[in-house]
């Protein structure tokens, strides 16, 4: 009896702070990896970070790349019912989702995902990850493109692609998309689109999690690759170095997989290094 109650009543305290992902809730999109070296789908992946201070919900909740260009393009859904309580994303919790999530041709491995995307007549399904199934829009799996593209999460009220923008927690669009999301459910046209990133880089919120609501250029740059962690801005690259200026080398990409540690300054001026100035990295795939 003891028992009942106390789950009664953390079901209760948990129903107070929300009921499924509203449109109001801190959840928004953090890192987006779509320009990946090797076979593209296999390595692409989106992460969601709850930057509040109560706990949300994803059950039946969705994520497409569709805007509305007319050709629907694939909705994803969370599993449970909107406003269920089986899927929660705890404050400062960063939750990655793989396109597939296997160990790529080249790096991310992206086994250790906590979702990912699945169609199930198009896609390599991980049985160890649970699965955000296909819902509506066109019969595919989702591939995000390295010339434009966005993607949002939205309530999941409306399941139809275009998704309706009244229902749009967060999105982003990038480079020369065609049919840009929206990227609040206020926010419906995105007046300035983030800068596409080069291959085998990521485009982060930079600081991560921060979100202005003003435009996707505003918050989003050009970041190393860091699933499922907090974000790292492309050395020497800080947020207010725009991309343009400053483009992260495959060999650094790799090393920074690899080692996730900081990577050594450049010797000053007129010192001589041990080093021959080379990252020593191959050219990126294609």
């Amino acid at each position: 009896m003891a028992r009942m109650l106390l789950v009664a009543l953390w079901v209760f305290c948990v129903a107070g702070a929300a009921r499924g992902l509203e449109v109001w809730n801190s959840v928004v999109l953090n890192e987006i990896h779509y320009y990946v070296p090797g076979y593209d789908a296999h390595n692409e992946y989106v992460e969601l970070v709850n930057t509040g201070g109560t706990v949300a919900f994803l059950d039946g909740a969705v994520m497409t790349d569709e805007g509305d260009d007319g050709m629907p393009e694939p909705v994803f859904r969370f599993p449970g019912e909107r406003g269920g309580f089986e899927h929660p994303i705890w404050p400062g919790q960063i939750v990655l989702i793989a396109v597939d999530a296997i160990a790529g041709e080249i790096e991310p491995d992206l086994t250790h995902a906590d979702w990912e995307f699945v169609h199930p007549s198009d896609d390599n399904d991980n049985p160890d990850v649970p699965n955000l199934r296909h819902c509506a829009g066109s019969d595919i799996d989702i591939a995000l493109a390295n010339g434009g593209d966005g993607i949002l999460i939205a309530t999941g009220e409306d399941t139809t692609a275009a998704i309706d923008c009244a229902t749009v927690v967060d999105g982003v669009n990038w480079a020369g998309v065609a049919d840009p999301v929206p990227i609040t459910w206020t926010t419906c046209a995105d007046p300035a689109h983030a800068a596409g990133v080069p291959q085998g880089n990521s485009l982060g919120r930079c600081p991560g999690g921060i979100d202005g609501n003003s435009s996707s250029a505003e918050d989003w740059f050009m970041t190393i690759p860091s699933p499922g962690a907090p974000n790292m801005p492309s050395w020497p690259s800080d947020c207010s170095v725009g991309i343009a200026e400053e483009r992260a080398s495959w060999g650094l990409i790799k090393a920074l997989y690899r080692l996730r540690g900081p990577v050594p300054a450049p010797a000053p001026a007129g010192t001589t290094g041990s080093g021959s100035g080379s990252d020593g990295g191959s050219s990126p795939r294609r």
